[in-house]
């Protein structure tokens, strides 16, 4: 699960299944300090942008004919279930998901914030043009597609929280925020984003690209160290979920 994380030097390409063992221990995280608990702040997979995108463009092409049934692993996520250590939408304020460009090969982070239905775009290579309209296209996916997922299934029927509407999350791409100096360390910069962001820090002061080697090297020893106290009994786990969506 681990294999490359801390060998890669800056600049590697950081894959899928990198991030999402990185978010699912910093789920793990937040379920043992209280401190975190409180923030009411969970992580979603890779699985859920890519999928919420898949659906989006299906929808377009004919949305009186969509099959809503189709979103049914997407209810699933937003419940709290089929992902480790995961949370309802009920439970939380804030949804850290990380995002994948294909055609740019390149890692961001979405901050869904469900208090007051805004999005925040943390992209650590932004550039003028083409790459900032990829990206702004995207996440428009999720900006109209979610609203009408959370209408259709009447997620919040019978929770206090205030639907969204059909109308388009607002969407903001952070300006000031570090950037990368080459193109491969996004993935780590995305890791490093979501941390500061659950913890409360600045990431303009705790995500430094000179430093990413030292926090993929960084990054590896803690999952490692989790996994070994795991095994030695010191930390106790929910059983395995099946995550086969």
């Amino acid at each position: 699960m681990l294999d490359g994380m801390g060998a890669q030097p800056t600049g590697a390409l950081t894959q899928a299944h990198h991030i999402d063992v990185a978010f699912y221990y910093l789920r793990k995280k937040i379920r043992q300090f209280l401190e975190l608990e409180k923030r009411k702040v969970t992580t979603m997979d890779t699985f859920f942008s890519a999928k919420v995108r898949g659906l989006w463009s299906v929808y377009q092409s004919s949305p009186k004919t969509f099959d809503w049934d189709s979103c049914d692993s997407l209810l699933r996520l937003m419940l709290g279930v089929h992902v480790q250590s995961g949370s309802s939408w009920f439970e939380v304020n804030t949804l850290l998901i990380p995002i994948h460009f294909d055609d740019l090969k390149h890692w961001a982070l979405v901050n869904l914030e469900l208090t007051n239905w805004t999005i925040e775009v943390y992209d650590s290579l932004q550039h003028k043009g083409p790459h900032n309209s990829k990206v702004r296209g995207g996440v428009d996916a999720l900006s109209k597609f979610i609203p009408l997922l959370v209408e259709r299934l009447r997620l919040f029927e019978f929770n206090s929280r205030e639907p969204p509407g059909t109308y388009p999350i607002p969407v903001t791409i952070m300006a000031d925020i570090p950037r990368q100096g080459n193109g491969g360390d996004c993935g780590i910069f995305t890791i490093k984003n979501v941390e500061c962001l659950i913890e409360w820090r600045d990431v303009r002061h705790w995500v430094i690209h000179d430093r990413m080697q030292i926090f993929r090297e960084w990054m590896a020893c803690y999952l490692w160290g989790h996994a070994r106290r795991k095994l030695e009994g010191e930390y106790k786990s929910e059983d395995d979920v099946d995550t086969d969506y």
